[in-house]
């Protein structure tokens, strides 16, 4: 990992106009991650441009820097593109970008990656983007200060689901505490990326629990939220239903929890597992074109979830 951090290094150096990207809709790991190198860049001089598909959530506009997010690139050329989280080039989301002619820096901690970046630092044991991130500032020596901190420990928060998932390590504990140093606040950003629930969103929480099903045969806990269900609710946020696959996941009998959530004429998915319950579900994401770690994974289809008059759920 070394060697593809100092040639990352290089590659940055010599570039002066850079794209940092991610795949579409900001999440904390990656967002945060796009964001901590974008803060040194700027720091060291580099032209920075921050450009994530569907631009930011509420939740993470407290991160420093998110307001200078846009939602795609326009017509600039770039010397250097870093991906931060994309398994897959196409999962940035912007023909835009997929089309530019610059080298890419890939940097993903997941599984399936497809190691497009003419320069790929991947690791899958990390926690998180963050971490791994960390890891480069910390073997290029490179300052951090509160905002890129604040940044990277809210990466690791959100992908450890609050140090509570598997993928929780003792260097995950040991980056979180030295970022803490740097005077990131672990209570600020729960605040901000868990304890932001509307009324609205309690109840579509609500709602979702009550569309709950459990099949004894494949042991699987599963809830569905449907176009139809959402329209009493109104405009909810973007991260209105993160955690609940989390949630159905503490039912002990189940091998896996899944969530189904209608968006438009897509149907996404999320999958989440235990250790201790022996089931791959990015095995059964992939299946679906998705992908992600063997414990909690996602996948994205078209269609349309329906319900009969015997209240079973279909795709059409």
């Amino acid at each position: 990992m070394q060697e593809s951090f100092d040639k990352a290094k290089i590659l940055i150096d010599s570039s002066d106009r850079i794209l940092l990207t991610m795949h579409e809709r900001m999440d904390g790991d990656d967002g945060g991650s796009v964001l901590a190198l974008a803060g040194h860049l700027q720091n060291a001089g580099k032209k920075i441009t921050c450009a994530i598909k569907h631009g930011v959530p509420k939740t993470l506009e407290f991160l420093p820097g998110s307001n200078k997010i846009q939602d795609d690139i326009g017509d600039e050329n770039f010397d250097l593109v870093i991906t931060c989280g994309c398994s897959r080039k196409n999962r940035c989301g912007s023909e835009k970008i997929m089309n530019l002619d610059a080298p890419i820096i890939n940097i993903d901690h997941h599984p399936d990656n497809e190691n497009f970046g003419l320069i790929n630092i991947v690791d899958h044991k990390k926690s998180s983007v963050a971490e791994l991130i960390y890891d480069f500032f910390l073997h290029h020596k490179w300052p951090i200060n509160k905002d890129i901190a604040t940044c990277l420990l809210t990466g690791i928060i959100t992908d450890t689901g609050s140090f509570m998932h598997s993928n929780t390590q003792n260097s995950t504990l040991r980056v979180a505490g030295a970022l803490m140093k740097k005077g990131a606040s672990i209570s600020e950003i729960i605040d901000h990326t868990y304890k932001n629930k509307t009324t609205a969103t309690l109840k579509a929480w609500g709602k979702a629990l009550s569309n709950l099903r459990y099949d004894p045969k494949t042991k699987i806990i599963y809830s569905i939220i449907a176009q139809e269900d959402l329209k009493e609710f109104g405009q909810l946020p973007q991260s209105a239903f993160e955690g609940l696959a989390e949630t159905l996941n503490t039912f002990p009998e189940a091998k896996f929890a899944m969530f189904l959530k209608q968006e438009g004429t897509i149907i996404k998915g999320s999958l989440r597992t235990d250790p201790n319950k022996n089931t791959d579900v990015a095995q059964i994401a992939r299946a679906l074109g998705g992908g992600g770690h063997k414990m909690a994974a996602g996948f994205s289809v078209a269609g349309k979830l329906v319900r009969n008059e015997q209240g079973e759920w279909r795709v059409i």
